[in-house]
């Protein structure tokens, strides 16, 4: 009997309380939104506990529980996680979050959750029309006639996503890698999978753009998103050579645009600086040293002077490469590539001091200059712009064409512009504007370039190179780079 009456007393408590057990689990359905750029997601309620995972600015998450400020959320491959309640915003699927999208792939799996371990619940064919009602990492929870159920984001193009590649096109057409190392994701997510791995001062072709992520193009034609705060935008590299910067008192100066960056110093109310360039919210200045630092614009005030356009007047430093003891490479018939660089430098000085360019050369005769000593002319001398004269080599003798190299992602523009007249002018293989780590324009304060103009390595390409026809070329498509670079 007594049994009997315990048993009646729970059942009874739990009919009471169950209401409210199921009322609260109600509350809790829905979804998060993520409001800050980077947010920690713990696997715990509480910022003591270990980290889970990253979330990125408006990356939403289904929410499975809450204990506190806190909120459990589900996790791509069947996981889960907890995060602040303060870094979101909360909400539910509406009609108003759903917007219209196609399927890209030919046929489309489509999962009961988003994960790929996850039971296949249908397919959809290409250019399918669906509705997609809410995200989660890289999936999209989609509905299509009698099938609904999660997508792989990267084979649903929505509306915005359409119109996010017009305005990138309109607006921003490339971006420079700013950090040592980007991970190319799979979808505009930090949780997402990676795709590719790429190094600083990449260039990368933007596709299209949504909630300060960037849709991009590799070289080899690979696709990916990366996080808009690891990038410059290349309209945003403009060159200000002539303005100046008056400084807020304690203002730190960065080895890097970034303000977690090592500083070089910081200065004292009213310091005043030149600008060598202006990018993301930051300025990189000229030290009284020669050397260049950076500070961020809020901590700045600009004053702008007049730039006046075309080469005259001009402070242009032509670089040939090599010299002295350092021969560089040797052409299959013996070419030396000190002398040649030395000849086309040469050339350039004559048809540049002609349009009343101020010229200075970092050797004129056979004499070794070390990799500083270079840079070292260019940056004390203010030059408005550095060009370092090379030729190549390759192990394969058939490799042949001409390269240009930048270093700092301001002056991608200058290279692409000089190669451009280069390509026009010589007619050989043109092997584009690409990232290159060298010294003289590495450690360059000012614009730099460094041009490989051919191989000597190539037998046909080397008598070619050594021809007046080649050198007068070289000059005039270099010439006319400067001359559109200053426009």
């Amino acid at each position: 009997m007594k049994k009997l009456f315990f048993r009646l007393f729970f059942l009874v408590l739990f009919f009471l309380i169950a209401p409210g057990v199921i009322h609260a689990g109600a509350e809790e359905a829905g979804t998060v939104t993520v409001t800050h750029a980077a947010v920690y997601i713990r696997s715990g309620p509480g910022v003591s506990y270990p980290i889970a995972g990253k979330a990125a600015k408006n990356d939403t998450y289904t929410v499975l529980q809450k204990d506190g400020d806190w909120f459990q959320i589900r996790l791509p491959q069947g996981h889960t996680g907890w995060i602040a309640g303060w870094l979101v915003e909360t909400g539910t699927p509406s009609a108003k979050q759903s917007k219209q999208g196609k399927i890209t792939a030919d046929r489309l799996r489509i999962r009961k959750a988003p994960d790929q371990s996850a039971a296949i619940v249908g397919t959809l064919e290409k250019n399918a029309v669906v509705t997609v009602t809410r995200a989660e990492g890289g999936w999209v929870y989609i509905e299509s006639g009698n099938v609904s159920g999660w997508a792989d984001s990267q084979y649903v193009q929505t509306e915005k996503n359409k119109n996010a590649g017009k305005m990138a096109e309109n607006n921003v057409s490339a971006a420079i890698v700013a950090a040592t190392s980007l991970n190319i994701r799979r979808s505009p997510s930090l949780q997402s999978g990676t795709v590719a791995t790429v190094t600083y001062g990449t260039r990368l072709e933007i596709t299209g753009t949504d909630h300060g992520w960037y849709e991009v193009e590799l070289e080899d034609g690979t696709h990916g998103w990366v996080a808009g705060f690891y990038v410059t935008r290349e309209s945003q590299a403009k060159r200000s050579s002539e303005a100046e910067v008056t400084l807020h008192s304690g203002t730190n100066l960065y080895k890097r645009p970034q303000s977690g960056s090592d500083t070089v110093g910081t200065a004292k109310a009213g310091d005043r600086f030149p600008v060598v360039s202006e990018m993301d919210g930051w300025y990189k200045i000229r030290l009284e040293s020669g050397t260049s630092a950076y500070i961020s614009a809020k901590a700045a005030q600009k004053s702008d002077t007049a730039v006046k356009k075309g080469i005259k007047g001009k402070t242009i430093v032509l670089d040939p490469g090599h010299g002295g003891t350092d021969n560089g490479t040797t052409g299959a018939y013996g070419t030396l590539e000190k002398l040649v660089t030395l000849k086309t430098a040469n050339a350039l000085y004559e048809k540049l001091k002609k349009a009343g360019a101020r010229v200075i050369l970092t050797r004129n005769s056979d004499t070794y200059v070390s990799l500083s000593e270079r840079t070292a002319i260019s940056n004390t001398n203010h030059a408005d712009a550095f060009v370092s004269i090379h030729f190549d080599s390759a192990e394969d003798s058939h490799t042949r064409g001409h390269t240009t190299y930048y270093y700092h992602a301001q002056d991608y523009d200058f290279a692409r512009l000089v190669n451009n007249q280069i390509t026009s002018r010589l007619g050989t293989v043109d092997r584009g504007v690409k990232f290159g780590d060298f010294h003289v324009i590495r450690e360059n304060t000012q614009p730099a370039i460094l041009l490989e103009l051919g191989y000597l390595s190539s037998p046909a390409e080397e008598k070619h190179i050594v021809e007046k026809s080649f050198q007068t070329k070289a000059v005039a498509g270099i010439y006319n780079g400067l001359k559109a670079y200053f426009q």
